[in-house]
């Protein structure tokens, strides 16, 4: 008889345990969903914002799009207006140097002849290394230095005429 009780409070303390697992499972489930619930609904608000905000901006920047032509238009109109405040600048098609445009930049000039010297230590050292893409790099750089250097020797050189390399250029559409 002792020993059916005893057994019968051991399965009393099993099913009390299962029980209380069960009890608290379901509070934690109970917990989990009503946390997804309030998290589903704070970013159903905060989407709903961002919404509002994303539409705000367009409708700003469809009517920033529309006023800078307007603004520009009148601002030419005063310019034109008042031709004598501030600069006044023309474009123009520009056509491109000559060996004498960079003699006149880079050889007469003092400052011209201090920047051909800073690109000339800058880019002109030792291109090759041991690493082939540290050489190709650096002689692209050096190629610029010789390129302008090359066209000061061109416009140097008594036998150049500008006039001919303007109606090669013009030959060339360039």
């Amino acid at each position: 008889m002792i020993l059916i009780i005893a057994v019968l409070a051991i399965l009393l303390l099993i099913a009390c345990y299962g029980w209380w697992n069960c009890y608290r499972s379901k509070q934690l489930v109970e917990a989990v969903s009503e946390f997804n619930k309030n998290a589903v609904n704070e970013i159903q608000i905060w989407l709903y914002e961002e919404k509002q905000t994303v539409e705000a901006l367009k409708n700003e920047l469809a009517n920033l799009k529309a006023q800078p032509d307007q603004e520009f238009k009148e601002l030419v109109q005063e310019q034109e207006d008042e031709l004598g405040f501030g600069h006044h600048v023309k474009w123009r098609s520009h056509r491109k140097p000559t060996a004498l445009t960079y003699q006149m930049h880079f050889d007469m000039d003092v400052n011209g002849q201090r920047i051909l010297e800073e690109l000339t230590v800058r880019f002109k050292r030792n291109a090759f290394t041991d690493n082939e893409r540290e050489t190709c790099r650096r002689l692209g750089r050096a190629e610029v230095v010789d390129f302008i250097i090359n066209r000061i020797n061109t416009a140097n050189d008594p036998r150049y005429d500008e006039s001919l390399e303007l109606a090669h250029m013009e030959q060339n559409n360039e």
